[in-house]
This record gives structure tokens, C-alpha cells and sequence, in this order.
């Protein structure tokens, strides 16, 4: 009878030992998780053509400023004989935060219009990342006018088509080859807006 009653004491110990085992270890992971890196898109590959009045601009440097939570960096090429500018797709590595952070990418053509000048050609900004399917298709092919107007345009989330409004914004001077499927039409923003109009006089 003792050998039996001891054989349970040691039983229920080890349970209890595991127990707090798989306890202390969630807890670890959860703790130190936060403290583990996670990579980020910082900017995808860009391919792009510079223009002024329609013809290409040749032998032009064109930089693109990168920003994270008050991280900068720069990075600069030259357009080829036909206008032609790549970048390639930039990463980092983060640790993971409570709380959103700022991410930017933006695109400036320098000496124009004068030759101390730079222009701003593309600009988003976002939180936490920048990895969007639709972000990656525009800046795969794009063509920018330094003589156009800016002008804000709305990325589609093709990442879940019903979600309408997750991906963000940007401001440009180009136009996109691939803007069909990855960019919102005024039409349909004006959809949009309508339907939110209606459902909010619904309730």
C-alpha cells in the first residue's frame, strides 16, 4: 500500500514538472519572441522610364530614400541611353513592437527642374511593411513624366480582393503598366464611396 501511494506522489510530481515546464517555456517564447528579428519589404525591384515632355531622359540620377522609424538610407542610379532606371527589391530586418511604425519609399530625379533641385517622382508611406502584391506590380513597370502633375492614387489589396481598404496610398508623377489589376479606378473608388454612404445611412 506505501509503495502504491508512493509511486502516485511521484506521478503527480512529475506531472506538475512537466506542467510548469510547458508553462516556463510559453512563456520564454513569449517573452523573447518580441525580442526575436523579423524580415520586412522595404522596397520591391523597381524598372522604370524617366520622360521629360515625352522624351526619355538619359544620363539622369535618380535616388530612392528609404525610411523606417528613423532609419534612413539612400540609394542612387543613373538612367540608361533610353531613360531606363532599376533598382532592386530591398529588405530589413526588424524586431517585432508593440505599437505600428512609419515606413516610407520615395523616388526623387535630381536637377530638375533646376540644377540644384530634386524632384519627387513616387512617394508611400505605410505602416509596418511595405509587402503588397499590387505594389510590386506597378513599381515592376512604370513610366514617370517629371512634367506631369502629382497625383494620389489607391492600391488594391490583391493579397483578399474583399478586403477594400487595407493597402495604402501613394503619390506620383507616373503611370503604371500594370495599373488595371493592381490600381483602383476613380469609378471605382466612387463605387466604394457610395456604398459606404448607403450602408452608413442604413443604420
Amino acid at each position: 500500500m506505501l509503495g502504491w501511494q508512493l509511486i502516485k506522489r511521484q506521478a503527480v510530481a512529475v506531472g506538475l514538472a512537466l506542467l510548469l515546464l510547458m508553462i516556463a517555456t510559453k512563456v520564454e517564447a513569449g517573452v523573447f519572441g518580441w525580442f526575436k528579428r523579423t524580415e520586412i519589404q522595404w522596397s520591391p525591384e523597381i524598372r522604370g522610364v524617366l520622360f521629360n515632355q515625352g522624351e526619355p531622359v538619359t544620363n539622369r540620377e535618380v535616388k530612392r530614400r528609404l525610411y523606417y522609424e528613423g532609419k534612413e538610407r539612400y540609394d542612387s542610379v543613373a538612367t540608361d541611353a533610353h531613360g531606363h532606371f532599376y533598382f532592386p527589391r530591398k529588405t530589413l530586418k526588424v524586431r517585432r513592437v508593440l505599437f505600428d511604425v512609419s515606413v516610407a519609399m520615395e523616388l526623387y530625379v535630381t536637377e530638375y527642374p533646376d540644377k540644384k533641385d530634386e524632384d519627387l517622382v513616387f512617394s508611400i508611406g505605410n505602416l509596418n511593411h511595405l509587402n503588397y502584391q499590387s505594389l510590386n506590380l506597378i513599381l515592376s513597370d512604370m513610366q514617370c513624366e517629371l512634367t506631369a502633375p502629382s497625383k494620389n492614387e489607391q492600391l488594391k489589396y490583391l493579397e483578399n480582393p474583399e478586403l477594400l481598404e487595407i493597402a495604402p496610398s501613394f503619390t506620383s508623377k507616373c503611370s503604371f503598366t500594370h495599373s488595371s489589376k493592381a490600381l483602383f479606378s476613380d469609378e471605382e473608388l466612387q463605387q466604394i464611396i457610395d456604398e459606404d454612404s448607403k450602408n452608413i445611412e442604413s443604420f
